[in-house]
């Protein structure tokens, strides 16, 4: 399943608007269906190419999506790039927050690009052991490292193990998002996100009980 070169040069040399019209056209097909439901024949008929033409792009339907998941990726990295090497040296969940909104912002301007991660993730099949894993493993070492330079620093306490408290930021940030995204495009509330982020962090950050409670 798939092949070496994704997408194939053939595809490469094509005209712009002919690559963009294939690209619209399997984009709406993912972000509309779960992948194993997805079929070739929706996205050759938008995209007004014969499907012989289409095996000389690429190699099957796996090939496509590749292409178009990197493509997510890809898209979402520009709002991340910035952050990620922590030039300023922000505590940890300081940057985590402006990640999260920044990540915010690309749902509400890519809306199909969110809903083709969505049904990955929801799919827990192989797509997401090959692709999704991937990615929040990346996100995980970031953490991880943010973590450790905040405990270093004082920031954080030095007893906290940085990988269950990178993976629970994670998961907690998943479902909030994917929560968000379950619902219609034209819904997704930006403040709204905002705000349920924001108390996730202060729960981090102040615990569930008052000072003086016996629990």
């Amino acid at each position: 399943m798939g092949g070496d070169t994704i997408p194939t040069q053939t595809f490469l040399n094509l005209d712009q608007d002919k690559k963009d019209r294939i690209i619209n056209a399997a984009m709406d097909e993912f972000s509309n269906n779960q992948f194993e439901h997805a079929k070739l024949s929706n996205i050759v008929r938008a995209a007004g190419i014969p499907r012989g033409s289409f095996y000389q792009y690429f190699e099957d339907k796996y090939d496509l999506f590749y292409y178009i998941f990197e493509l997510v990726k890809d898209k979402k990295m520009e709002y991340l790039s910035d952050l990620l090497p922590n030039p300023e040296d922000k505590p940890f969940l300081v940057l985590f927050e402006e990640l999260f909104t920044a990540g915010t912002r690309f749902a509400i301007e890519n809306p199909r690009f969110v809903k083709v991660f969505s049904h990955v993730i929801d799919s827990k099949g192989e797509i997401y052991d090959q692709m999704v894993k991937t990615s929040l493993e990346y996100a995980n070492t970031y953490y991880v490292d943010y973590i450790k330079n905040d405990q270093a620093k004082g920031r954080l306490r030095s007893d906290i193990d940085p990988y269950v408290f990178a993976k629970i930021v994670i998961d907690l940030t998943l479902n909030v998002s994917l929560d968000e995204f379950g619902i219609s495009v034209e819904e997704l509330d930006y403040d709204k996100m905002k705000q349920r982020i924001t108390q996730i962090i202060s729960i981090i950050k102040h615990g569930v009980t008052k000072g003086d409670a016996n629990v």
